[in-house]
């Protein structure tokens, strides 16, 4: 694959007429800028915690675990994948909604610390490790932008009402509420996150022990759609204000997932079909959507590029790309602009890094592609290896 591999001419493109497609490739020189821009923020009493929902490959997480971040967890699964990548328990939280008894013993053994979001869920863990502490996931009541995560549909966290019934089976059970966490919601503006910041500061202030306050994740994946700057600097004087406040340093956990690797990934499939409809182009290629499946939750289809396509004249129809299986809603992009392809020719599909290869689906029986690091120094390394259905014969 290395042999095979040549860059093109900027850190976002390869150029790889030989290589066996699809691929996942990340680039390492991007992945360290975006750690090195979270790990900006300058309040001090600060702590990261990548969502591995968002990528949960062995190779990236290790890196984290190397860069000094933490993890935030909502499955088994993805726990024995932070053990493993070497993260103690202290580096790991988990918040998830209706742990079974099961697994509540499970993160009691191991001593993680857990965010519940139900009366019934604190019952529980209270009664299964009495005089511990716990955070718990609130919900407060604010409806930003593109967000389903708080307000009264949703269906995550505790609402300011059930907070006095809190305070008593708290009571009841010895039980230490240390800290509160928020998702603000995803992909949203600087304002938005800022004033649903301070709405969680504001209910924060309900709880007399709070030592944190796990803010999620939520930031756009486009740095140029959202002005970091402000934020690092308006969000740090916000927990600097609220400290003296409280009369001690609360500490402020932020959890970046989309936002942490999304660009540094870029998607490699290859055409190999071109059909012409009286209204459309039909570009088909080695992939499928099930590859590259974030359009299939929330049809939020990932940027598109050909390789040296800047000179190219564009099909004089809207084009959708789709993959190579009789699925009906097997679409990778839907009424784009596009350079004319021929078959052979490789496209390049941008912000793939996260909520990907992560949410890859088996159901269309595809090969899962291979995931390569392009090296701050240029060398390309195979970080998880692919399958392949077909006869090497020839090949």
């Amino acid at each position: 694959m290395k042999s095979s591999i040549t860059a093109g001419q900027n850190r976002n493109e390869v150029l790889a007429p030989s290589a066996r497609t699809p691929f996942y490739l990340y680039d390492e020189s991007q992945i360290q800028d975006s750690l090195a821009r979270f790990r900006s923020i300058p309040y001090a009493n600060s702590a990261l915690h990548f969502a591995t929902m968002a990528n949960d490959n062995p190779f990236l997480l290790r890196l984290l675990k190397k860069e000094g971040f933490g993890v935030f967890v909502n499955s088994p699964k993805h726990l024995k994948a932070a053990f493993d990548a070497g993260f103690s328990s202290e580096d790991i939280i988990f918040a998830s909604t209706g742990l079974s008894r099961e697994l509540m013993e499970l993160l009691i053994k191991h001593k993680i610390h857990v965010n519940l979001d139900s009366l019934s869920q604190v019952a529980l863990y209270g009664s299964l490790n009495p005089g511990s502490q716990v955070g718990i996931r609130i919900n407060i009541d604010e409806k930003s932008k593109n967000n389903v995560f708080i307000g009264a549909e949703s269906r995550i966290g505790m609402l300011e009402s059930e907070l006095p019934a809190l305070f008593e089976l708290a009571s009841r059970h010895g039980l230490r509420l240390t800290g509160t966490h928020v998702y603000l919601g995803t992909d949203i503006a600087l304002k938005d996150i800022l004033q649903g910041i301070e709405k969680t500061l504001a209910l924060s202030d309900r709880f007399p022990g709070l030592e944190f306050i796990d803010l999620g994740g939520g930031f756009p994946i486009d740095p140029e759609r959202f002005d970091f700057e402000a934020y690092k600097k308006t969000v740090s004087a916000l927990f600097e204000d609220y400290s003296r406040k409280r009369g001690r340093s609360i500490k402020m956990i932020i959890e970046p997932g989309r936002s942490l690797f999304g660009q540094s990934g870029t998607f490699f499939t290859t055409v190999t079909d071109v059909k012409e409809r009286p209204n459309r182009i039909i570009v088909c290629c080695d992939a499928s959507a099930s590859l590259i499946p974030r359009a299939m939750f929330y049809e939020d289809y990932n940027p598109v590029t050909v390789p040296g396509g800047e000179g190219k004249a564009l099909f004089d129809k809207p084009v959708d790309i789709v993959g190579s299986t009789t699925y009906s809603r097997d679409f990778l992009a839907k009424g784009i602009s596009l350079p004319r392809v021929e078959v052979g020719e490789q496209l390049i599909f941008g912000q793939a890094g996260s909520y990907c290869y992560s949410m890859i689906t088996r159901f269309l029986g595809q090969a899962l592609p291979p995931e390569i690091l392009r090296t701050v120094g240029g060398q390309f390394e195979i970080i998880r290896p692919g399958e392949s259905f077909l006869t090497e014969a020839g090949r």
